[in-house]
């Protein structure tokens, strides 16, 4: 490929789920597009890894804050789980370095990298302290209305879940608007850079 990082932000963001590479809030939640940054995962201004600036495997999307609080940091050369270093998302599933605590909803890593990501990142601020509650508890939602929709098929209980019915028709409306937010792009990077 050819061309400069900025040209391919488009795809990144699609290749990334329009979501931070390391906090995974949704760029909706900072304006879009033009709101994000390109992550050189290997720092561009480390002169050894000025060559990388432009190759798309070492392009990542990331949040402002993300991208800001890792900067050039660098601690290590090596990809090990069990050294201070950056996991590489590309050879990491991310969901695997971390388990979040169900009372408290902070990220707690399980590896010697996954602490300092979360410590260096500050993965534990506030907003998404907040965001991964809200995902936890569509989560648990989901399961309540499999629970629901189980209970109205049994033929025995049915006549008596008609004000249940009603309640899950609203309480389903206005959570599958509530939904969309999660989804919604303001705008197209295209859109923006028009003349």
């Amino acid at each position: 490929m050819s061309g400069t990082y900025s040209d391919w932000k488009e795809q990144i963001a699609e290749e990334c789920y329009y979501q931070c590479v390391y906090c995974s809030i949704h760029e909706s939640q900072f304006g879009g597009i033009d709101h994000y940054h390109i992550e050189h995962y290997k720092p561009k201004s480390i002169p050894k890894f000025k060559d990388l600036e432009n190759d798309i495997l070492n392009l990542f999307y990331s949040c402002p804050i993300c991208n800001r609080f890792k900067s050039n940091d660098w601690p290590n050369n090596d990809d090990d789980l069990n050294i201070l270093c950056y996991p590489n998302p590309s050879k990491h599933n991310y969901l695997d370095l971390f388990i979040v605590d169900l009372e408290t909803y902070m990220l707690l890593g399980k590896y010697i990298s996954s602490c300092y990501l979360t410590e260096r990142l500050f993965l534990n601020r506030p907003q998404l302290i907040y965001e991964r509650r809200e995902q936890i508890l569509k989560e648990r939602e989901k399961k309540v209305f499999i629970e629901i929709n189980e209970l109205k098929q049994n033929e025995i209980i049915k006549n008596d879940l008609e004000s249940v019915n009603k309640l899950y028709d609203i309480t389903s409306s206005l959570l599958n608007i509530i939904r969309k937010r999660d989804k919604i792009r303001p705008y197209k990077l295209a859109e923006i850079r028009r003349k």
